[in-house]
């Protein structure tokens, strides 16, 4: 008999714009079960109490969580050949009010600023329940990788990411938490197996997990479990399942973790679960050419200042601007998704930044093409028109309306007050948004129980982190891994031992 949740909990409404990838009848999903309710499709090759998918900070965390809950046979399994993940590439910067380390330094902080500041981040997007237990837990969070799992923090707090004084700063960055929980983990004696990956989470006859088909070397095993936590991270490094979810994201490109192909996304709809908020995500403009003809990566295609010079414009294939460039929102969020939308139009794969010569070398060498390349130039609009391959008449009379609205002090046609006009000779540089981090995933209970649409749980199965749907943005994207990491521990050992 399956269990129900309080509406409260229940995450995924149409209003979030939710979306499901190829939802299954539980039944078709799952093995064959014999009278005695067990697979009879093929032998187990190994049993554990608790199969942890991922070792980023979300998996590691859960596995730690789950040992000091009760939980004997806890396995890890990493995709990648290190533990960490997208966690052990950050800044290893992580939000948190009322911790030891900032009462130590007279910070006081309360709920509601920390609640406001990252709904207001995230422009109000984010499960208002969720959220709310992601920031009432940062700050115990912080503390407990303090005096558990022996993080090493550093003295320095900063105000980052709005005007809160929240940010703690680990020794060695992301990588000093990969360090501390090795080290935890190798105390407890749980067991990581790099180089896996999670395939499919098997059901038994009534709907209920009882183990998962993973694959390292290119073979496959099936491992019984008692239940699965999913903490694979997101599809940030998928553009192809990027634009399945929402046609929107068609043209992106993934560059965060290389492992963040959405794995266990996939695999948990297979299973019944319900995706939610998959349109959300965080996009940061980068160099077309470099992304497409030089295997670019976010480093490599860095625009390096091009999109905050005072007098950038954006045009389309057709040399017309089509939006107030200076709203850009929270990391350029507000110009992705008409960036997309005027992509789509002109059936080309990217938009055009332009400014001028004197801007950029004004930035002293801070603003320069990536790959050694150099931008387009233009001694003139009809010569950077036809370098750029665009309508010189339009693009001509784009720049002189720009300058015009500098002048009067108002953009009346797009909005904004621009400050700083374009002046021959001029530079362009072909962009497109790109996926860094994704906010939807996999929808979950206030326990962090998957769910499916009918907002009922899937025994047994447990998500966190970037594989599920959004209770987290910027500056409070590891508390949210850790912290639910830790509840999808607690949940799952208390399920275990039920």
């Amino acid at each position: 008999m399956q269990r129900g949740i309080s509406r409260r909990s229940f995450i995924g409404s149409a209003a979030v714009g939710s979306a499901v990838l190829a939802l299954g009848a539980l039944a078709g999903c799952a093995p064959q079960a014999d009278q005695g309710g067990s697979s009879t499709s093929a032998a187990w090759d190994q049993e554990v109490d608790l199969l942890v998918c991922g070792a980023g900070g979300c998996g590691l965390a859960c596995a730690v969580e789950a040992k000091d809950n009760g939980a004997e046979n806890v396995l890890v399994i990493e995709k990648g050949d290190m533990i960490g993940g997208t966690t052990a590439m950050s800044q290893g910067m992580i939000a948190g009010y009322d911790t030891k380390f900032q009462k130590e330094q007279g910070i006081e902080l309360t709920f509601d600023q920390m609640y406001a500041n990252l709904m207001n981040n995230a422009s109000y997007r984010l499960d208002p329940a969720l959220t709310k237990i992601t920031v009432e837990n940062c700050g115990k969070t912080i503390d407990w990788l303090a005096d558990r799992v022996g993080v090493s923090f550093l003295d320095r707090i900063d105000i980052y990411y709005g005007p809160l004084q929240m940010m703690h700063n680990v020794d060695g960055a992301g990588g000093g938490f990969a360090i501390a929980f090795s080290a935890c983990l190798d105390d407890l004696g749980v067991q990581v197996e790099k180089g896996t990956k999670l395939v499919e989470v098997l059901l038994d006859a009534e709907g209920r997990v009882e183990g998962a088909v993973v694959e390292s070397k290119g073979k496959q095993r099936r491992i019984k479990a008692k239940a699965v936590m999913l903490a694979t991270g997101g599809f940030a490094h998928n553009a192809e399942l990027a634009a399945r979810f929402d046609p929107e994201k068609a043209g992106t490109f993934g560059i965060g973790h290389p492992n963040c192909e959405g794995d266990g996304l996939v695999a948990a709809s297979n299973s019944g679960a319900l995706l939610s908020h998959i349109n959300h995500m965080m996009c940061i403009l980068k160099d077309y050419t470099i992304m497409s003809e030089h295997e670019g990566t976010s480093a490599s295609a860095n625009l390096n200042g091009f999109t905050n010079l005072p007098n950038m414009i954006l045009v389309g294939s057709d040399g017309n601007r089509f939006v107030d460039e200076t709203s850009k929102g929270y990391m350029s969020q507000d110009l992705n998704s008409p960036i997309f939308d005027k992509m789509h139009r002109d059936g080309a794969g990217y938009v055009w930044e332009i400014s001028d010569e004197a801007t950029v070398a004004a930035a002293g060498g801070k603003v320069v093409r990536g790959e050694g390349l150099e931008y387009v130039k233009g001694s003139d609009a009809a010569e950077l028109a036809k370098s750029m391959g665009v309508d010189s008449t339009a693009l001509a009379a784009t720049i002189d309306a720009y300058n015009a609205a500098v002048d009067a002090g108002v953009d009346k046609e797009f909005g904004g007050f621009p400050t700083t006009k374009l002046v021959a000779p001029y530079v362009a540089v072909p962009v497109v948004p790109c996926e860094i981090i994704t906010y939807g995933g996999v929808a979950r209970s206030e326990k962090a129980e998957v769910l499916r649409a009918d907002g009922q749980i899937i025994p047994g199965l447990f998500v966190g982190g970037e594989a599920s749907c959004n209770s987290a943005y910027m500056g409070f994207t590891l508390s949210n891994c850790f912290t639910w990491g830790r509840i999808g521990g607690q949940s799952a050992a208390s399920y275990i031992q039920s």
